[in-house]
């Protein structure tokens, strides 16, 4: 069933969300969403580029509507991966409590039929974020190692609620990929061409 514009209300579909700024996507969150499809038996995943993350709330991004067609354009090819721009439509600050509620109510997902994706760095912190216990409840989160991230500090609680995926471990990252393409190396490995043309047409990241 391919998806419509609107999330299909099917019982016992699994849905995963992956929010993050995106700024750009890379071929890792490809990759890792990848991974949680198939150790998960995720039905459809919807990228959500976020609006302000409350982590970054004083770093300029490049403008949403970029970030959402870079999206677009990195999962055009795969029917199953989505780009959603629920929380840019929001604007302000994109909550992760916010959003799930807003699939959970609308669309009667129950918990164990919604899956939100994080890395590794998002669990060092996620005792930081808003309502922490109540994600946990409302969904299963599923967590993506990253390179440099000690998850020693993360309260054994947490982690045994948690899904870890058996994923190669990400050492490319968004900072990285910005750094490279003012310096003029070239980006190929590391995106869908089209994403590269489309960095490259805009004069992003420059």
């Amino acid at each position: 069933m391919h998806y419509s514009g609107e999330l299909k209300k099917k019982a016992k579909r699994l849905i995963g969300l992956f929010g993050g700024s995106f700024d750009p996507i890379h071929n890792g969150h490809l990759q890792i969403a990848a991974a949680a499809q198939e150790q998960l038996l995720i039905n459809e995943i919807f990228f959500i580029p976020a609006a302000i993350p409350p982590h970054k709330q004083h770093i300029t991004l490049t403008e949403a509507n970029h970030r959402l067609r870079m999206v677009q354009l990195s999962v055009e090819d795969n029917s199953d991966f989505k780009a959603c721009d629920l929380e840019i439509r929001r604007s302000g600050v994109s909550y992760t409590i916010d959003t799930l509620t807003y699939f959970r109510h609308n669309y009667n997902l129950t918990c164990d039929q919604l899956h939100f994706i994080i890395g590794a760095d998002g669990l060092v912190n996620f005792h930081k974020w808003l309502e922490p216990e109540k994600i946990l409840q409302c969904c299963q989160v599923v967590v993506y190692n990253r390179a440099g991230v000690d998850l020693e500090a993360v309260n054994e609680n947490i982690k045994k609620k948690v899904f870890f995926l058996n994923a190669p471990l990400i050492d490319i990252s968004s900072t990285t990929i910005r750094n490279k393409i003012r310096s003029g190396e070239s980006l190929n490995e590391f995106m869908p061409e089209r994403v590269v043309d489309y960095i490259l047409s805009n004069g992003l990241y420059i």
